[in-house]
């Protein structure tokens, strides 16, 4: 069932016992996102729970908005820009129950909602890989309970740790690889137009042995001992922009050597040696006996 506005302005409405303005869309069926402006911002809490969302987008300005249920959907995807631009004030995220696995979407909560302080995952894949606590509290630094457990300053403490080693290194990458991934995604499926661009806004091109992206590269155009080497190439770098080099070189399907760089020119070829005195003499005497 579709979002429409006579839905929303025939849902149930309550005052809550926080004393909030919540209106309920729970249990509808609903697929996207949509129509809320006719809601005039007069809420602060919303539930969207139990129905078919996947991605987290399209809303519009709601700057009283502060709480979101959203348990019980198949969501994977958040829209880091619209959330900050049109919900800058979200404190509480209820995402118990859903599809998120990519450590992109943790990212993208961190970079839409500066505000976030109340987080729950339980029941998401992502739950169950390593590290997933200390990294969701590294990239949202304002959580105070995540999981419906209190967030310990010690957490903290190793979170900040964890990101400044070569296994938070690691995980960054694959949180690059993971958003890009996303993005190819949602192409194929066509929310996106088939044109792409870059970091630097330029287009992207073709190149013989590419694949659509550095993960499906990786999974295709390595052995397993290069691509056990390209892992620890990524959790020993010493920068961003060295992690950024190894992907560029691995999405081109190129093994990314110490030395190597996408964008290196071949030497010169050496001089030609000089000539030796015995061809000078020779040269000489051939000369002189024409004349």
């Amino acid at each position: 069932m579709r979002l429409s506005a006579q839905i929303i302005q025939s849902a149930e409405q309550r005052t809550n016992p926080l004393g909030e303005r919540e209106i309920i869309l729970r249990s509808l069926a609903i697929p996207t996102i949509e129509h809320l402006a006719v809601s005039r911002d007069q809420f602060d809490t919303m539930d969207l729970s139990n129905n078919h969302l996947q991605r987290v987008e399209n809303f519009p300005k709601m700057e009283r908005l502060a709480t979101l249920y959203l348990g019980g959907n198949e969501i994977n995807f958040v829209d880091a820009r619209n959330l900050k631009k049109n919900v800058p004030n979200l404190n509480t995220l209820i995402l118990t129950g859903n599809g998120v696995k990519g450590w992109n979407v943790i990212s993208d909560l961190g970079d839409g909602c500066p505000k976030l302080e109340y987080l729950s995952l339980v029941g998401n894949p992502i739950t169950r890989r390593q590290h997933y606590r200390l990294y969701t509290i590294h990239k949202i630094p304002t959580l105070k309970v995540l999981d419906f457990q209190k967030v310990k300053q010690s957490e903290r403490e190793r979170a900040q740790r964890l990101a400044s080693s070569a296994a938070g290194a690691a995980m960054e990458a694959d949180c690059r690889l993971e958003a890009r991934a996303a993005v190819s995604s949602s192409a194929a499926d066509g929310g996106v137009t088939s044109k792409t661009y870059n970091d630097d806004n330029e287009t992207n091109t073709f190149e013989p042995g590419e694949g659509k992206n550095a993960e499906e590269s990786f999974a295709t155009q390595f052995t397993l001992e290069e691509k056990a080497k390209i892992r620890e190439m990524v959790a020993n770098a010493a920068s961003a922009e060295e992690i950024d080099r190894i992907e560029n070189l691995v999405k081109k399907g190129i093994f990314p050597g110490k030395n190597d760089s996408s964008d290196s020119i071949p030497p010169p070829p050496p001089p030609p040696p000089p000539p030796s005195e015995e061809q000078d003499n020779g040269a000489s005497k051939r000369q002189k006996t024409g004349d």
